[in-house]
């Protein structure tokens, strides 16, 4: 790791000559004191690695270096007074690079920095508004809140317009490293074939990076489990203590529904009244559901299935992530379903709401079912 006076360093800036391909990134960190350390870390392969110390005067600091291309670059700084830890991603490119470090840090000044700089405001106003919301309704006098049904679901299409705005971020700069690093960090919001015609799209500068390499990877092992294929078989935990087979089920039934969700999760929840209203409807008719839930805390899932009146079988390896969806069927984002037909074959992912029904019911239709 590097030190630099960056005192010193300013001042052979100054008699430095310009060159196209120079770096020059200009910053100031609130309540930094004389003597105090600013951290820079790029990233390779999508790990970032320290790379700098450099040490603070009067809280301003001047970095000049040869960027022949864009390196995707982090600062990390702590507050001794605040006892916070301020730390932000940003591109060191050829330009004049402003940062601003502190509780609303900003970057500005070159391409890639003045449009992470455009996301991350329009981001940050959408969950400015959801804190707001949910600060209204949250008494103060306790740790644990569930807002009500019309709060959440204001909450939930809130959510969703964020990362609406996340996904066409990335679609419209994948070409460009500000829409790398973003397709990095949420890939998971996207289908498998999305994800891979984006990964065709990015510069030639990361198309042999370790970190795109892995992402193709998981989509493609995820359209193993697309719609047309035939199901994995797992074996899980079931809440009465025993164990539920998937293909047990998938036997008995005309269709299952397999729904992953937690009690943690907002728009699971927010989701829940349609699954229930879809059981009431379809389960006489051959539907059944599996509800596979990603809680850890046992008491908590419990609750959570008694409260929602979720009726049909449930089973949980009590692991959040690191579970048999994620791994069987590159589950990385809930609430997520998966319908598979009788003959064992998955005909929807996916699936919410009004959609959801619209395939059951078409699917019923074409079993000659009995409708009511």
């Amino acid at each position: 790791m590097k030190t630099k006076n960056l005192f010193i360093s300013g001042l052979i800036g100054l008699f430095a000559s310009c060159s196209s391909q120079n770096c020059k990134i200009e910053g100031t960190v609130e309540n930094a004191k004389d003597g105090d350390t600013l951290y820079l870390a790029r990233m390779s392969d999508g790990n970032f690695t320290p790379t700098d110390t450099i040490i603070l005067h009067q809280g301003k600091f001047t970095l000049q270096e040869k960027c022949d291309s864009t390196i995707i670059a982090s600062f990390f700084f702590y507050d001794q007074e605040s006892n916070e830890v301020y730390s932000n991603i940003f591109f060191m490119e050829k330009g004049n690079i402003q940062l601003n470090i502190g509780p609303e840090g900003r970057v500005s000044g070159t391409e890639n920095n003045d449009i992470y700089q455009e996301i991350t405001d329009s981001i940050y106003a959408l969950h400015e508004r959801m804190s707001n919301i949910y600060a209204r309704q949250a008494p103060s006098d306790t740790a644990e809140y569930s807002p009500d049904e019309k709060t959440e679901q204001e909450l939930v299409a809130l959510e969703q317009q964020s990362n609406r705005f996340v996904t066409e971020s990335v679609k419209k700069y994948i070409d460009k490293p500000v829409g790398y690093f973003l397709f990095l960090s949420c890939y998971n919001m996207f289908t498998p074939q999305e994800v891979l015609e984006l990964s065709q799209k990015v510069s030639s500068h990361y198309k042999n990076s370790n970190a795109l390499k892995y992402i193709k990877e998981d989509a493609e092992r995820s359209n193993m489990t697309s719609n047309g294929q035939s199901f994995i078989d797992i074996t899980i935990p079931s809440m009465d203590g025993g164990e539920l087979k998937l293909s047990d089920i998938i036997r008995d039934n005309k269709l299952t529904l397999v729904d992953c969700w937690a009690s943690w999760c907002g728009p699971c929840r927010a989701e829940m009244p349609n699954v229930v209203s879809l059981y009431e409807k379809y389960h006489k008719k051959g539907l059944e559901i599996v509800g596979i839930s990603f809680d850890e805390d046992e008491t908590t899932w419990k609750n959570a299935v008694k409260t929602m009146n979720m009726t049909w079988p449930q089973a949980s390896e009590l692991r959040s992530w690191d579970n048999i969806m994620t791994q069987k069927y590159g589950v990385t984002s809930i609430p997520y379903t998966i319908l598979i037909d009788s003959n064992g074959t998955i005909i929807g992912q996916q699936l919410r709401g009004e959609e959801l029904e619209n395939t059951v019911k078409q699917y019923v239709s074409s079993q000659k079912l009995a409708i009511d």
